[in-house]
This record gives structure tokens, C-alpha cells and sequence, in this order.
């Protein structure tokens, strides 16, 4: 049965939600002529989003050379440990991230949807109360391109020349929507997009035999045993990661596919697989503290190289990014928190359950490179709220004053242009964001609700 909220959608909104205006490669949508421009420092930026992502794990893989691609953005830009929200719950940060303000301005509070009502319904953009930044560009002339970004569906009209892939695509409706046909127009912009792009959305199932066995060290009885059997409580860790290792290679082909035909001026790609298998794994890479979990020696063998070897896998995702949008590209390689144990369940460092007392992880990762970035520099100090005002400088865009974050001007060359003024405020600025008529999709809610108490974020 079709969502509720989209049959309701097109009986209500018509073309607005179903078909929208045409849409092409070409061209972003016109500016606003009250907004002050400067020099433009990023021609064309990336973002790079690692859900989870450490130092601790990348500085030792840098070194050894096995991260190259991220090897060569460090030693030609600059670094930074990222401060972070408490409690760091990811949909909350990310949407900061892509909004440069606190939750309590934004909407989107942690893994649940609305408080004071069923708390069944995941964070989703009607929710979020202010502009994102790709909101913000079209009125600039700009044109953006999103991938996988949590709490994207449903996705609104961004204007000729940029296109959006919600987060619920590769994640969420992998195995329950697209099993169904039940992906729709509200999941992607422009809507004409979603034909091209279902063809490369890779289902659990279809895991390359081989990918389990160089990840997990795992075949045939073994596999069986270990993983399904009862010798350890470990039934949902080849699950789950068939599922986040197909999610992530969906995400990777959707981007590269539209970048290659959307030269979009900001592009961003989400990848949550780092974040998922550190829950799971992180015993077994870190062992000291785990000493109570009754886990089999031979366990260890197996998996104590998943999570670095995830993280090699991202830089292969990384270098390929690299390629699509070329090298005068300024990049930005984030994550919204570090990792570490909480000590209640081997698989909840980071986050642990959805509590007021939520744990609070260590920082995340910052990599800033590119032609107006300053080569080898570590800053002092970054957060999470400095990351929008940042972007916007390096566009050429003045940053708002209900905005807290600062830029950061440290990263960039000696001599490069003094940030704008701010302006009040871009909610004020072109054309309003839609928000507050807030959609249920119960079925794809309840699979990935599923999913993130497998992992301890949710009771």
C-alpha cells in the first residue's frame, strides 16, 4: 500500500509534490539581488560526510599508507578534531551541520521524530524548522547535489541545475521499499531522477561472496557457525553488515553517476558504514575494557580488522569523488563525532541509548583542502557550528548573525578576503522552506527503527 502522506500529497499539492518544474544539469536558479556576494574562494566544493569516523583509527592508517587519498588532503590542507553536540546523537548533528544552527533552533533533536507525540516517526525534513544550506544556494545562483544526508525525505524543489537523493533511498527502503515498489517521486529532485538511479541501489542479498570473506575472514561452516550459531551473541553482526556495506556502495554509485552529469557547485555524499561497523566491531579492533564479554579467542582473529578495513574502503570511496569533481575542487572530509566504548553493550560506543544522559563521544575528524586552503596546518579548535559559516565564505556568501558558528579563517591561505558582513538571518532571504506538515512513512520507520536498536540507539 502507497504512503498515506504521498497518495495525500498529490490530491492536495498536485504537480508541486508529484512532478515539480522541469529540471536539467543546467544552470542554477536566478539570485536574489539583495544578497551581498564577495570573492568566491571554492569554485566547486565537496563534502565528503563519514558518519563516526575517528582519528584514532585514520592517523595509524595514514601513516601506514593505506589511506592515501586522505593522506594527500591532510598534508596539503588543513586538519582539525571536531567538537561536537552532547549528546551526540547523529541526525541532530548532521542536520547542524547542514544548517549551521543548534537543534533546539533546527527541529531535529536525535533518532525519534516528534516529541509529545507517538515518537514512531524518524526525523525527516519537515521537521527542521530552518534553511539548509543547499536552500540557501539557489538563491545565490548556486546549484547543489546531496546524497544519503540524514533527514532529507521528503525532498522539496531546489531549482533547476541541483538534485537531491534523500537518505532514504540507499538506507532505509533498500530491502522493505524496493522490494515493494514503493519508492516515489517525494524521495528524490528532480523527480525524473528516480527511473535512472533504482537500477543502482544493490540489495543485501547480492553481497559479493568475496566481500564477506576479506572483511570478516569468513566462509561456508565457519560463517554459520560463528555468526549464526549460539557460541556467541553475534546474530545480527553478518546482517547488518551485508546491509550498511550495500548501503554505502549504493550511496557511492548514485553520486558518481549524477556527478558525472550534474556539475553541481556543492556536492555532498553521506556514507554511514564507518559509524555502523565500529558498533559493531570496536571490541574486537580495542579489546581493553571488554575483558566481562564472554567472546571466543577465535572471534578475534576474525573481525579485528573490519573496521580498519572499512575505513580503507572509504578512502577508495573518497579517491573516486575526488576524480568525479577534478583537482581544483575544495574539499571537506567530515565526520559528527568520534569514536570509543560506553561500556554497557560491545556494540554502542558513540552514542549509546537515547537518553537525556546520552554518552558523549569523543571529536570528530576535519579536513579542509583545496586552492584557497592553507597546506598543513592543525587547528586548535573547530565544532560542528563553524562548518556552515565556513561554506558560505568560501562561496562567497556572507554567514548570518543567528548563525554561532565562526569561519574559519585560519584554514585559509594568508591574504584571503575578510568574510562578509553578516546578514540577520537567511530565513528571511528568497523564497521560504517548507516545513511543519510533518509525513509518516510507517513502514520504512519501523524497518529502519529496527535497525538502529540493533545497534543501541534506540530502546
Amino acid at each position: 500500500m502507497r504512503r498515506l502522506a504521498s497518495l495525500l500529497c498529490a490530491v492536495l499539492l498536485g504537480v508541486a509534490c508529484g512532478g515539480g518544474a522541469p529540471s536539467s544539469p543546467a544552470g542554477g536558479s536566478g539570485e536574489v539581488d539583495a544578497l551581498p556576494r564577495g570573492p568566491r574562494l571554492a569554485q566547486r566544493l565537496l563534502i565528503f560526510a563519514v558518519d563516526g569516523a575517528t582519528w584514532k583509527i585514520a592517523d595509524p592508517l595514514i601513516e601506514a599508507g593505506k589511506m592515501p587519498h586522505l593522506a594527500r588532503l591532510v598534508a596539503g590542507g588543513t586538519r582539525a578534531s571536531l567538537d561536537t553536540l552532547e549528546p551526540t546523537l547523529s541526525p541532530a548533528i548532521w542536520t547542524t551541520i547542514a544548517t549551521g544552527v543548534p537543534p533546539e533552533r533546527h527541529g531535529i533533536l536525535g533518532f525519534d521524530g516528534v516529541p509529545g507525540q507517538s515518537m514512531t516517526t524518524l526525523p525527516n525534513s519537515r521537521m527542521r524548522r530552518v534553511k539548509a544550506y543547499w536552500d540557501v544556494l539557489p538563491d545565490a545562483g548556486l546549484t547543489s547535489g546531496t546524497v544519503g544526508w540524514w533527514a532529507t525525505w521528503p525532498v522539496d524543489d531546489l531549482g533547476p541545475g541541483s538534485f537531491m537523493v534523500s537518505d532514504r533511498v540507499p538506507y532505509t527502503r533498500m530491502e522493505a521499499a524496493i522490494a515493494r515498489d514503493e519508492l516515489d517521486a517525494e524521495d528524490v529532485w528532480p523527480r525524473e531522477i528516480l527511473a535512472e538511479i533504482l537500477p543502482l541501489v544493490e540489495r543485501p542479498d547480492a553481497i559479493d561472496p568475496e566481500v564477506v570473506r576479506r572483511f570478516l575472514k569468513l566462509e561456508g561452516a565457519q560463517m554459520e557457525r560463528l555468526v549464526l550459531g549460539a557460541e556467541y551473541r553475534m546474530g545480527s553482526f553478518l546482517p547488518e553488515f551485508k546491509y550498511v556495506y550495500q548501503s554505502d556502495r549504493s550511496t557511492m554509485k548514485i553520486a558518481l553517476h549524477l556527478l558525472e552529469a550534474w556539475p553541481v557547485d556543492v556536492a555532498a555524499v553521506y556514507v554511514t558504514g564507518v559509524d555502523t561497523v565500529s558498533h559493531l566491531f570496536w571490541h574486537f579492533t580495542f579489546p581493553a575494557g571488554f575483558e566481562d564479554y564472554d567472546v571466543p579467542a577465535v572471534a578475534y582473529a576474525h573481525f579485528r580488522d573490519v573496521i580498519p578495513l572499512y575505513y580503507q574502503l572509504i578512502d577508495d570511496y573518497l579517491g573516486q569523488l575526488l576524480a568525479a569533481v577534478g583537482p581544483q575542487a575544495t574539499v571537506m572530509v567530515v565526520s559528527d563525532h568520534g569514536f570509543g566504548p560506553t561500556g554497557h553493550l560491545p556494540w554502542s560506543g558513540g552514542h549509546g541509548r537515547i537518553t537525556p544522559g546520552a554518552p558523549i563521544a569523543p571529536p570528530g575528524m576535519l579536513v579542509l583542502s583545496g586552492p584557497a586552503i592553507a597546506p598543513g596546518i592543525t587547528l586548535e579548535r573547530a565544532h560542528v557550528l563553524d562548518l556552515v559559516p565556513t561554506l558560505l565564505h568560501l562561496l562567497g556568501l556572507p554567514a548570518a548573525a543567528d548563525m554561532p558558528g565562526r569561519i574559519l579563517r585560519r584554514a585559509l591561505v594568508p591574504g584571503s578576503p575578510p568574510p562578509l558582513p553578516r546578514i540577520p538571518s537567511y530565513e528571511d532571504v528568497g523564497r521560504p522552506r517548507r516545513s511543519g506538515d510533518v509525513p509518516i512513512d510507517e513502514e520504512g520507520d519501523a524497518e529502519r527503527r529496527q535497525r538502529l536498536k540493533a545497534l543501541g540507539y534506540l530502546d
